[in-house]
């Protein structure tokens, strides 16, 4: 044989070896887990135009296929798409040159029998992949929401209110928010007390390695020490309000805080604690403020329950007190809006014993109807409220 073509087949048979080593390799990368659970929030909205929270058991399972890629196994609406193509392309760049080959994650909700659709599943489907492509189980009393971008940054979602109280009923122990809705947690301790906010941990993230560090089951100690804090913190408050004065209970909340920053609960109560709590709802949580008590008026003013008072179960005189108790928290930009709401209220609750009207209370009444839609025009025109109800 001739020494050129022993060469040859040395090195031909060198290349065989090297490639045989590797194309299983790749072959064979499978995720680290196959199954990872969350807890995600689904918002319906209310005839008065209030919303009602649920906290639903989310599920993702790695399944076989042609390549790497996120799908529902249920249908669900564009928006809920497309924020779910993010997260796969957030996890793409993230695991870039270590997906496992042949395996996608398919996702679903325990309750498929209603459509969903919304971007505020984003961070809890990208938890979910990271624990079954990492290996890093998630913790069984956390949750989520927030829509999410391709470069990991968490982006605010509607509905917090009702989300947090879902998440509390499901006894959810810690809840990530986006960042960017923590004027809506503010918002809450406003209209519902320290106790709505206090009986879960609610924390803010920007980041998704942010929500990553208080979703998994194992997390540092130093997370996991500032958590079991706030938790000592949640009896004592809860137990009595005043013991958010404490001097160790503002010690332990500066702890808290030095160690996750974005722990809203705890900022709250430490600031409740010092007399420095937010006073005034945000813009946007004024407006919709107004708005629901807004609708409850309007459902009641085409019921037949107007009626004459009744005592203690008077719901239009009911409404009137709270319109005008809500008056002192709104931001006020927003003050003439409700006013132009309140004012016909208490019209129909003084007119509310006659069966019909004559021509100075009808013209009475079409002021009123004229000074609100001002109002609310005033409102729309708004370049400063705009921009700002845009930059929410």
């Amino acid at each position: 044989m001739k020494f050129g073509t022993t060469l040859s087949i040395i090195l031909m048979g060198t290349l065989m070896v090297c490639a045989q080593d590797s194309t299983p390799g790749q072959k064979e990368r499978k995720p680290a887990l196959l199954q990872s659970q969350i807890k995600g929030l689904l918002v319906i909205a209310l005839p008065d135009g209030s919303q009602a929270g649920a906290a639903t058991q989310m599920n993702a399972t790695a399944v076989e296929g042609t390549g790497f890629q996120l799908r529902f196994n249920q249908q669900v609406g564009p928006l809920m798409k497309g924020a779910t193509a993010e997260v796969e392309k957030f996890m793409k760049v993230r695991h870039a040159g270590a997906l496992p080959s042949g395996y996608g994650v398919e996702f679903g909700f325990a309750n498929k029998h209603s459509l969903k659709d919304g971007p505020s599943a984003a961070v809890a489907c990208a938890l979910m992949t990271e624990a079954i492509l990492a290996g890093t189980p998630l913790d069984p009393g956390f949750a989520a929401t927030g829509d999410m971008t391709a470069t990991g940054e968490v982006r605010p979602i509607g509905g917090v209110a009702a989300k947090i109280r879902g998440a509390s009923k499901k006894n959810c122990t810690i809840f990530a928010v986006p960042k960017s809705n923590a004027k809506s947690i503010d918002d809450l301790y406003l209209t519902e007390g320290l106790g709505a906010v206090t009986e879960i941990q609610i924390i803010s993230v920007a980041k998704f390695e942010e929500a990553l560090a208080v979703a998994t089951l194992t997390k540092s100690e130093a997370v996991e020490s500032a958590l079991a804090d706030f938790a000592m913190v949640q009896k004592a408050v809860l137990r009595n309000e005043n013991n958010a004065r404490h001097p160790k209970v503002q010690a332990k909340l500066r702890s808290v805080l030095e160690t996750i920053p974005g722990h809203h609960s705890a900022r709250l109560v430490a600031l409740h604690g010092q007399g420095r709590a937010p006073a005034k709802l945000s813009l946007v949580g004024s407006l919709e403020a107004i708005e629901i008590k807004a609708g409850q008026l309007a459902q009641l003013l085409n019921s037949d329950d107007l009626g004459a008072s009744r005592g203690f179960d008077d719901p239009l005189r009911d409404t009137v007190f709270e319109l005008n108790r809500l008056r002192a928290t709104i931001d006020p930009r927003t003050t003439g809006l409700l006013d132009g709401y309140r004012k016909i209220a208490e019209f129909f609750k003084a007119h509310r014993s006659k069966n019909s009207l004559d021509g100075g209370e009808q013209g009475e009444l079409r002021n009123l109807i004229k000074a609100l839609n001002e109002a609310r025009a005033e409102l729309r025109n708004s370049r400063e409220v705009r921009e700002e109800l845009m930059n929410e």
